[in-house]
């Protein structure tokens, strides 16, 4: 090897060797000074604390207590059967998943969805049906056969304590006769 060629490999190995002594001392002077205690937090009395505590900085309700909540002032709705017993609650919002029900009308001429009893003891009231489509369908089936039961899917929304229903989905109920 070539004495000028082993100069310069030996140079550019202190040079290396001083980069990482380098780096090292820098690391540590670094850590040393974290290491250092910071000056001691200036104390509080308990008082103070006490008062920072009890500070008004909680945020403040959406709805208090004595405002109530929606399901609170959700009145009931009203059974359109005067002679129907205890007005069944429903509330804006619910939604009626696969309910068995046949297509009638009210006094006034409107379209009602009145549940099939499951037993005795249901006191469902009957709904008023919003004029969609679907409801086009079931009146459309139910002049094909007057005494035709509906499978349906819908949300309730109410108006004036009154109950509404918006129909998603609905299917002819065919009896198969199996029980």
């Amino acid at each position: 090897m070539n004495t000028k060629n082993h100069t310069k490999w030996q140079v550019i190995w202190l040079l290396v060797l001083a980069a990482v002594i380098g780096l090292g001392a820098v690391s540590l002077l670094h850590a040393q000074q974290a290491k250092q205690p910071s000056p001691p937090a200036a104390t509080k009395s308990q008082e103070d604390v006490l008062k920072e505590l009890l500070k008004d900085t909680m945020p403040k309700p959406l709805a208090s207590p004595e405002q109530g909540s929606d399901e609170a002032k959700t009145p009931p709705v009203k059974a359109v059967d005067p002679k129907a017993k205890v007005p069944f609650i429903v509330r804006e919002g619910d939604v009626v998943i696969n309910r068995l029900g046949r297509l009638d009308k009210d006094a006034k001429g409107s379209a009602l969805f009145v549940y099939e009893a499951d037993s005795s003891a249901l006191t469902e009231p009957p709904l008023i049906l919003l004029p969609c489509q679907k409801l086009e369908q079931m009146e459309g089936w139910a002049k094909q056969k007057p005494d035709a039961k509906f499978v349906i899917t819908g949300e309730i929304t109410v108006y004036h304590s009154q109950g509404y229903l918006l129909l998603r989905k609905v299917m002819l109920y065919r009896d198969m006769g199996q029980f």
